[in-house]
């Protein structure tokens, strides 16, 4: 069916038919009528257009979209009913200088690095202050992102802290995107009509719409990031712990050094004790998850599993990507 969903304000989310501009129709209403408990109903949306109606919270959006958690929660990897629980719970006494969460379109084009392997004997604090080699090719990134917004400031800060101290901000789609790219590549040239410059960096802008994809996935991957309100406030309880420890060391070097020495310094890259642990603790359980479920799928199925690594089909003729624009009629 051709149309739009649109959040409403009433926290119900609703659909418009391309051929009726008079009315909105709630999409729980319609999958009552035509699809009772289909629980694959949500998928036909996912890529229709969506609509944010003028004062619609980001509460007023997981409200809307409660009917529809489990399929939800499955496709983002995100535990959206614990989210959808949180904000129903009374905030307290919270105080957030955001006065919006913006959702945007974004393509960054930069040049890429040739990262050579970590060496055997090599710390990661030396890894990351390693000196890099150019590559002839650019990394291309595009994604859309939900942050927060304050009227007058050009940061753009993060919604993954605390879910009560922006559950009842407004959420605002922007309909224009903007390709980014280094200033100092010069691939766009100031003097061409709508290239604009902010820092270091010049962008052009155009037009875009989003899906209901889009939405799902700015917010919840992006945006809030953290599994579930639970997992986001463990996190930062740590971090926070991390980087007093990292305040105090920092303090108590720069009380020992001299303003020449301070002068003379090449910044460098500081990794705190602990910093990566619960990356390694991750990358730790997913190879034991892996592992176990390799073997139970080898015991339990008669499908057989591939030995060895996958050659990626590749064109035969085609020794840059370029060649693809080089049709001849």
């Amino acid at each position: 069916m051709e149309g739009q969903l649109v959040f409403c304000s009433d926290a119900i989310l609703r659909f418009c038919s391309e051929y009726d501009d008079t009315a909105a129709v709630p999409l729980l209403s319609i999958q009552k009528t035509l699809a009772g408990a289909e629980p694959y109903f949500l998928l036909k949306y996912f890529r229709h257009r969506v609509v944010i109606e003028q004062g619609t919270t980001l509460a007023s959006i997981f409200l809307a979209i409660e009917p529809w958690k489990a399929p939800l929660t499955a496709w983002l990897d995100r535990d959206v009913g614990a989210y959808i629980d949180e904000v129903k719970k009374p905030s307290g006494s919270t105080s957030c200088d955001l006065e919006w969460i913006g959702i945007d379109r974004r393509t960054s084009v930069y040049r890429a690095y040739q990262y050579l392997p970590r060496e055997e004997d090599e710390s990661l604090q030396d890894y990351f202050n390693r000196e890099q080699t150019l590559s002839h090719e650019f990394d291309i990134e595009s994604h859309c992102d939900a942050s927060g917004f304050i009227k007058g400031d050009e940061q753009r800060w993060s919604i993954s802290e605390n879910i009560h101290q922006i559950k009842n901000l407004p959420v605002i789609l922007y309909d224009k995107q903007t390709l980014i790219a280094s200033g100092k590549e010069g691939l766009l040239s100031d003097s061409v009509n709508g290239v604009n410059s902010a820092h270091n960096s010049r962008y052009i802008s155009g037009e875009t719409s989003f899906s209901f994809a889009d939405v799902m996935e700015a917010i919840f991957i992006s945006g809030l990031f953290f599994y579930s309100p639970q997992s986001a406030a463990e996190n930062y309880r740590a971090l926070d712990e991390k980087l007093n420890a990292f305040k105090e060391q920092l303090d108590s070097e720069l009380d020992n050094s001299t303003e020449a020495d301070n002068e003379n310094k090449t910044p460098t890259i500081h990794i705190a004790d602990g910093a990566f642990d619960s990356m390694t603790d991750h990358i730790e359980t997913e190879k034991e998850d892996w592992h176990l479920l390799k073997t139970l799928c080898k015991q339990n199925s008669s499908l057989p599993i591939r030995i060895g690594t996958i050659t990626s089909a590749r064109p035969p003729e085609m020794q840059h990507p370029g060649e693809l624009f080089n049709d001849e009629d």
